[in-house]
């Protein structure tokens, strides 16, 4: 007898993007994979719409989060269900995506040339000739950026990578039993790099399959200074990816190094913000730093920052003397 197909759930996380979702699972209809099941999380949309989402899509299993736990709360709710029902791989996609009917094959055979965690290379949807996302190193020795694009070789052998993108991450059960689920505390940005440095620490390779199957809503002409909920998550975030990894990650004379790039990340984008009059993003760089210095966080909530006035005299003392950062 053929041994069945491993088990595998594609989990998508809806949180208000009805049309976007609907794309998605039209295109996920059409996967060639036999044994595929589409997890669908509602993460608190207002209104919830679990309910019609499953009317129509009944071949979908949808789960209604009764919050919104970010990127990370809503895969993790779509992950444990499905891992309690057996699912050996997990496909965790982005739902302003479409994709190509071979994405589940294409990835399973990916990890099983040894692979913990695999991605594909994935298109801008209105260029899908651009390539948007595929692999990255982390707080590389002698790079002035925490995250430097790799060049991804060509069909069929995958590129070893430090990072997958989440916007599309495939692993195994066997990763997660062994290094936990994705860190709710991210909620937002970067928690995926988080896992794939965890997976790596753990002995797990990661790498990037050189086939285009997913293609990502967006434009390629995008704004330097960034949304002010951007600007915060990216801030506090990275300030906990570094706390995490760094001292483990690194030898101990890049540390210092490193949080030097940190604060001269955070001062860059304040000064980007400041200079193009986007006042919201300058004060969302510092809430963010306010926030990961108190070790706050989770979903961003309102509470008092005495520390963002301090960081705001410091960092427009630094901008009358030094200007932005090249």
């Amino acid at each position: 007898m053929t041994p069945a197909a491993p088990r595998v759930a594609v989990v998508v996380v809806n949180y208000n993007g009805t049309d976007d979702t609907h794309k998605c699972l039209k295109s996920l209809r059409e996967l060639d994979y036999p044994n595929a099941e589409i997890v669908l999380v509602d993460n608190g949309s207002k209104p919830q719409v679990g309910a019609a989402f499953a009317s129509a899509y009944p071949w979908v299993r949808v789960i209604q989060n009764p919050v919104n736990g970010g990127w990370a709360g809503g895969n993790n709710v779509g992950i444990r269900d499905a891992l309690a029902r057996g699912a050996d791989h997990f496909v965790l996609l982005n739902n302003d995506t479409v994709v190509a009917p071979a994405l589940v094959t294409r990835l399973l055979a990916g990890l099983s040339a040894g692979y913990g965690v695999v991605g594909p290379l994935v298109h801008w949807m209105d260029e899908p000739d651009v390539v948007m996302m595929d692999g990255c190193t982390f707080d590389a020795p002698g790079s002035v950026s925490f995250f430097d694009r790799v060049t991804i070789g060509a069909p069929p052998a995958i590129t070893d990578v430090e990072i997958v993108y989440g916007c599309c991450l495939t692993t195994t059960a066997e990763v997660i039993r062994r290094i936990g689920l994705l860190d709710e505390r991210f909620f937002l940005i970067h928690e995926e790099s988080d896992f794939c440095l965890r997976a790596r620490r753990a002995g797990f390779r990661c790498g990037v399959l050189p086939e285009t199957l997913v293609w990502h809503k967006g434009s390629s002409s995008f704004q330097r200074e960034g949304k002010p909920l951007q600007r915060y998550f990216d801030a506090r975030n990275l300030f906990l990816l570094m706390w995490k990894h760094v001292g483990s990650y690194r030898r101990p004379p890049t540390r210092l190094r490193s949080w030097l790039k940190y604060l001269k990340h955070v001062y860059y984008f304040y000064c980007v913000c400041r200079d193009k009059g986007n006042d919201a993003g300058a004060t969302a760089v510092l809430e963010g730093l306010s926030d990961a210095l108190c070790g706050h966080y989770g979903p961003l909530k309102a509470r008092p920052r005495p520390l963002v006035p301090v960081l705001r005299w410091v960092f427009e003392g630094w901008r009358q003397r030094k200007g932005t950062p090249g």
